[in-house]
């Protein structure tokens, strides 16, 4: 069963040859979901960061995984607010391995919460992310948290705990 979300998704390069891992990128309109999108895309130091989907999210349950498209009528298309829509370096689909969420209270360390898909019930870690006031490094952020994330990393981030707490 596939979910149609309000979303942005990308396909992260972490390193020159490795596979690409999708983030789905949650906020409002005129959050800056399609402006962290191209800053992803445009700074990739590999050049195989791309586009997914913009602004429509198709997702769907494959495998124990969920898998991100693009609706074909926007397929290969992002949105440059005040210009209108422009062509990207794109891939036709990608698992997701994270979502970021623009619009969600942020603290040093957050829980770990879980983005649910409602049709499926998959889900993955879900984070806040704070993108104003700081694009200059948001999709440097965002890709050594994916990269972090394939590497194994505790989701629940230990390197934070109090080990005289623990």
């Amino acid at each position: 069963m596939t979910e149609t979300l309000h979303a942005t998704a990308v396909a992260i390069a972490v390193d020159a040859d490795g596979p690409l891992a999708g983030v789905l990128i949650l906020g409002g309109s005129g959050s800056g979901k399609s402006a962290l999108a191209l800053s992803l895309i445009e700074t990739c130091p590999h050049q195989r960061t791309a586009l997914v989907a913009d602004d429509v999210v198709l997702v769907e349950a494959i495998g124990g995984r969920l898998l991100a498209r693009a609706p074909p009528a926007i397929a290969g298309l992002i949105e440059v607010r005040g210009f209108g829509p422009v062509k990207a370096r794109t891939i036709a689909s990608v698992p997701l391995a994270l979502a970021v969420d623009l619009e969600a209270p942020t603290e040093r360390v957050p829980a770990l919460e879980r983005f649910v898909a409602a049709a499926t019930g998959e889900s993955i870690a879900i984070y806040p992310f704070v993108w104003a006031g700081v694009e200059a490094t948001a999709p440097h952020r965002l890709r050594r948290m994916m990269a972090t994330i394939l590497g194994g990393q505790n989701p629940q981030r230990t390197q934070d705990r109090d080990p005289v707490q623990d």
